[in-house]
C-alpha cells in the first residue's frame, strides 16, 4: 500500500505547484490589474445622529473617504477636493439639507468628471420647484411645461432668472457639476427648477421664489415672481435628464400634473416613446432603417442585445440603403449589450449608404460608447449628427454608488478609464476599462460631422431637425 501512494502524492504535489505558479503567473496579475476597478467604497459605521450638525458631520466623514476609492482625481485636484471638505465641514452647524448638497456636489465636482458626481440633486424630489419645466434650444432657455394654472407660460423665452441671463446661471453651475461645460447645461434645469437649490448656490437671494423675466410667446415680455411648491420628500437614486421634459409623455413617477408645450401637436417620431428602452421603424418609403435606443440595458425582461440581433436578422430581408441610430435621449448603460450590433449593422448598409448617428447631450457614458463604436466600424460611411454628447471621449466611468447615511444623497465614484478617441494602450492596463481592450475603438474626434440644434420655434412645430438633417443626408 504504502508503495501505491508515493505515486499519488507525488502527482498530488505536481497539481500543487502547477497551481501555485498559475497563481502567481496568473491569477496574482491579473488581480492586480482588476482590483483597483472593483475596490468598494470604504464602509463606515455611525451611530444616530441627535442634531443636523452632528447628521451632516456624519455625511462628510464619509464624503471624505471618497480619494480613497475615486479614480479621477489628480493631485491638484484631490488637494482642491479634500479643501472644500474641510470648508464644508467647518460650515456642518449651519447647513440645511439644500446648503449641505450643494456644499458636497461642488466639492465631488473639483474632480472634473462628468460621471464623478452627487446624485438626487433635482427640483420636485427632495427640494422644492417651480411650476415649470425648461428646455434647452439652439436659441436659449423655454418653457416646456407649466401647472394646469399657467398655460400662457408655456413656449415662454426665459430672458433672466433671479437677474441673471440663464447662459451666465448655467456658467456658475457648472462648479457643481463636473465634466465638459455641455453637461452642465444639459443637467441644469434640474436646477433651475428649484429656488432652494439656487439659493444654496448664491443665485437666488429668496430659497422660497425665483424671480424670472420671461418673454410670451405673443412677444410680451415681464417679470415674473413665482412661489416654490414643496417637492416629494424622497430624493431620487440619481440626477433625472431634463431632456425627457421635451416629450408631452408624462414622466413616470413625476410629482404634480402638467401642461405641455406640444399638446395637440404631432409630434416627431424621437418624442413619442421616451420610457421605451429600445424601438425600430423604417422610413423614407423603407429604405431607412431607425432605431432609438434610450437606454443601453434589457428593460422587462428583454434583452437589448437579442432584440438588436432580431434588428439585424430582419433588416437584411429587406433592402436598406441607410440606417439612423438615436441615441439622443439615452444615458448610458452596459455598452457589451450593443458591440455586435454596432459592429455588425455596417455591414447590411451599402457602399454607397450612410450609418448616421442621432446625438445630443444627454448621449453620455455606454451610449458615448456606442456612438464610438458605431462610427469606428462603419469607417467612411459612419457620421455624428447633432449636438456634442455629454461627455468628453476620454473619461472615467465604471465604479459605484455610496449613499450618504443621513441625507441620502449618493455619491457616484469611478474607477476605470475610458479612451474612446485613440483606444486604450497596454501602458493603461492598470487604469483602462479592461473590456475595453476586447471591446474598444479608437474612434477619433466624437464631436458632431454635421452639428444641429433645433431652434424652439422648429421643436414647438412638431419638427425633428437632427432626423430631418439625417435624412437628407441619407438621400
Amino acid at each position: 500500500m504504502a508503495g501505491t501512494d508515493r505515486p499519488v502524492r507525488r502527482w498530488l504535489k505536481r497539481i500543487a505547484i502547477v497551481l501555485i505558479a498559475l497563481l502567481i503567473l496568473v491569477v496574482a496579475p491579473a488581480a492586480f490589474i482588476i482590483y483597483p476597478t472593483f475596490k468598494s467604497y470604504p464602509a463606515l459605521k455611525f451611530p444616530p445622529a441627535v442634531s443636523q450638525a452632528e447628521k451632516n458631520l456624519q455625511d462628510i466623514a464619509l464624503l471624505r473617504r471618497l480619494p480613497e476609492v475615486e479614480r479621477s482625481f489628480t493631485d491638484q485636484t484631490r488637494l482642491a477636493f479634500e479643501a472644500a471638505v474641510d470648508k464644508l465641514e467647518a460650515r456642518a452647524p449651519d447647513l440645511d439639507r439644500a446648503a449641505f448638497a450643494m456644499g458636497a456636489a461642488h466639492a465631488v465636482a473639483l474632480a472634473d468628471n462628468g460621471h464623478t458626481s452627487v446624485g438626487g440633486l433635482a427640483g420636485g424630489h427632495g427640494f422644492n420647484v417651480l411650476p415649470l419645466r425648461f428646455g434647452w434650444f439652439a436659441d436659449g432657455l423655454f418653457v416646456v411645461a407649466a401647472s394646469p394654472d399657467r398655460p400662457n407660460f408655456l413656449g415662454a423665452q426665459v430672458v433672466a432668472m433671479n437677474g441673471r441671463a440663464p447662459e451666465k446661471m448655467v456658467e456658475a453651475l457648472h462648479a457643481y457639476i463636473g465634466g465638459p461645460a455641455n453637461l452642465a447645461r444639459e443637467l441644469s434645469p434640474n436646477l433651475l427648477v428649484s429656488p432652494e437649490l439656487l439659493h444654496a448656490a448664491g443665485l437666488a437671494d429668496n430659497p422660497d421664489a425665483s424671480e424670472l423675466t420671461l418673454r410670451l410667446r405673443d412677444g410680451t415680455e415681464g417679470v415674473q415672481k413665482l412661489a416654490a411648491q414643496p417637492g416629494a420628500p424622497e430624493l431620487l437614486p440619481r440626477n433625472p435628464w431634463p431632456r425627457r421634459y421635451l416629450s408631452p409623455v408624462p414622466v413616470p413617477g413625476d410629482t404634480g400634473s402638467w401642461t405641455h408645450v406640444l399638446q395637440g401637436v404631432q409630434v416627431p417620431p424621437a418624442l413619442t416613446r421616451p420610457d421605451q428602452y429600445f424601438w425600430h421603424d423604417y422610413l423614407a418609403d423603407g429604405s431607412v432603417l431607425y432605431v432609438q435606443i434610450n437606454r443601453v440595458r434589457d428593460q422587462d425582461g428583454k434583452s437589448l442585445s437579442g432584440y438588436l440581433a432580431d434588428v439585424l436578422a430582419e433588416a437584411k430581408t429587406r433592402q436598406i440603403r441607410n440606417a439612423v441610430v438615436d441615441l439622443r435621449f439615452d444615458p448610458g448603460g452596459d455598452y457589451t449589450q450593443s458591440a455586435d450590433f454596432a459592429k455588425q449593422l455596417p455591414a447590411l448598409v451599402p457602399q454607397d449608404g450612410k450609418v448616421l448617428v442621432l446625438t445630443s447631450g444627454t448621449t453620455f457614458s455606454a451610449a458615448l460608447s456606442m456612438a464610438a463604436m458605431l462610427k469606428y466600424h462603419a469607417g467612411s460611411r459612419g457620421m455624428l449628427v447633432g449636438e456634442p454628447m455629454g461627455d468628453r471621449s476620454r473619461f472615467w466611468g465604471e465604479g459605484g454608488n455610496v449613499t450618504m447615511p443621513n441625507s441620502k444623497l449618493s455619491i457616484r465614484y469611478t474607477t476605470a478609464y475610458h479612451d474612446w478617441e485613440d483606444g486604450c494602450s497596454l501602458s493603461q492596463i492598470r487604469t483602462c476599462f479592461i473590456l475595453n481592450y476586447v471591446y474598444g475603438t479608437p474612434s477619433g474626434s466624437l464631436a458632431p460631422a454635421v452639428p444641429v440644434a433645433q431652434t424652439f420655434a422648429s421643436y414647438s412645430a412638431g419638427e425633428d431637425a437632427v432626423l430631418a438633417e439625417a435624412l437628407k443626408l441619407a438621400k
